[in-house]
């Protein structure tokens, strides 16, 4: 079959499941984002709280949905026009599949638009290696489990993170700059793939990109908070970006080097009580940072900073100040998956910003397809795992059929995975230690 045909067939299947999975409920974070949606498409500038000192921190309730917010400010604009469009379809905001819908669709918006600007831009920039990142990218069940089925917003971060990266390699450093500046004001993990783009705009062969890319970043921040400052709301908008840090958990069901460490060590504590098969086969848990440190031990959330900020290190000197093309996207993949790795406080979702840059990276070097595509599986597993198709469909796989916990086994999987990736990020950066492949 004609390469044409075989992606209309691929972009129609993927719109396919999208359409058929989006009316879902999602995860049982879903009902904090239509919470948020409904206070803040009445109240912007006071979804966090009113400020002061100490900064009041808003609780959002909508029926029997009580939270707070600690996502900064453009993503609270995308659920503001989510809301200001669902109260003028329903003005007494009913809960019901067509709002889970426009939940889940600005992160259906986000994948289209990645796939569009990979056939088109992308493919100018990359080449036909656009075209095998678009495809993968919008066929993979790890996207659309995230988005269309469990109503997850990372595909509004790493899309134009993703994106601001192909900004870079274009000589672009102000759309650069303000897609980073989206990225990062939806979610803070973009973050972890700002070295990479970084190191583009900063070629020594176009130094001059630096300082546009900040500037019209810096824009897009003042725009973003200026409506927080002008109502005296910014301590509480302040607050809420300080919660992320917060998070009382060492593994937020991340199937990561966090996961096995606290399930084995749970084991071995009671392996006296409960004798070899039962501490095996004992299901593995969300362990408390507060409960790890109660007992002397050194405290894990700054043990994962240490090592995450080794790792983003390690990344940047191996790509170097001439890093070129799809090997900033590799690496900025591997920088994802390594915070996801030795991080505390992650959650399962927190791998998603790696999959577009990986995509690239594979479709520029076909030896890393299978790699793409394994650790979209583990991914998509991870989430699965947990949380099915989300509230009304759990998971149809048990965790004990493996005895091991099946998700302490994902973890030793995704760790084999990551050290592959890590020998890619060598093999592609060993000459004269710098990345050395072309754009």
């Amino acid at each position: 079959m004609p390469p044409k045909r075989w992606l209309l067939l691929i972009l129609i299947a993927g719109a396919i499941v999208r359409a058929v999975v989006l009316p879902l409920p999602g995860t049982r974070d879903v009902p904090d984002w239509k919470a948020t949606a409904f206070v803040v498409s009445t109240d912007f500038s006071g979804v966090y709280g009113g400020g002061g000192s100490p900064p009041e921190e808003r609780k959002l309730v909508w029926g029997i949905a009580s939270t707070t917010t600690e996502y900064p400010p453009i993503d609270q604009l995308e659920l503001a026009l989510v809301g200001k469009i669902y109260r003028w379809i329903d003005p007494d905001f009913h809960d019901g599949p067509l709002l889970s819908i426009l939940i889940k669709l600005p992160g259906m918006i986000a994948e289209l638009i990645f796939v569009v600007a990979l056939l088109t831009w992308g493919r100018r920039v990359l080449g036909d290696a656009a075209v095998w990142a678009a495809a993968a990218f919008w066929i993979s069940p790890a996207v659309w489990l995230t988005g269309a089925v469990d109503g997850y917003l990372d595909a509004q971060m790493a899309v134009p993170a993703a994106l601001a990266l192909l900004a870079g390699i274009d000589r672009r450093p102000r759309l650069a700059g303000v897609l980073f500046a989206v990225a990062v004001l939806t979610k803070p993990q973009a973050l972890f793939v700002l070295p990479m783009i970084a190191l583009v705009l900063a070629r020594r062969e176009s130094r001059s990109q630096v300082v546009p890319a900040i500037l019209a970043a810096s824009a897009v921040g003042v725009a973003a908070c200026l409506p927080y400052v002008i109502a005296g709301t910014w301590p509480s908008l302040v607050r809420a970006l300080q919660r992320f840090g917060e998070h009382d958990v060492v593994s937020g069901t991340a199937t990561n080097l966090w996961w096995l460490l606290t399930w084995a060590a749970g084991s071995f504590v009671r392996l006296s009580e409960l004798g070899w098969m039962d501490a095996l086969s004992r299901p593995a848990t969300m362990v408390r940072i507060s409960t790890v440190v109660a007992q002397g031990i050194p405290n894990p959330r700054i043990i994962g900073i240490v090592l995450t900020l080794a790792a983003l290190a390690w990344g940047t000197w191996r790509a170097g100040r001439n890093v070129q093309g799809t090997t900033a996207a590799l690496i900025g993949g591997w920088c994802v998956i390594a915070y996801f790795m030795v991080a505390g406080q992650v959650h399962e979702n927190h791998s998603y910003l790696a999959l577009p840059f990986l995509a690239i990276a594979a479709g520029a070097m076909p030896k890393l397809r299978r790699l793409y595509w394994l650790i979209s599986a583990a991914y998509a597993l991870n989430l699965y795992l947990f949380y099915g198709f989300g509230m009304t469909m759990p998971p149809a796989i048990d965790r004990s059929w493996t005895f091991i916990d099946m998700s302490v086994l994902l973890s030793v999987v995704y760790l084999v995975l990551w050290i592959w990736l890590t020998r890619e990020v060598h093999i592609a950066t060993r000459v004269s230690g710098r990345a050395s492949l072309p754009a």
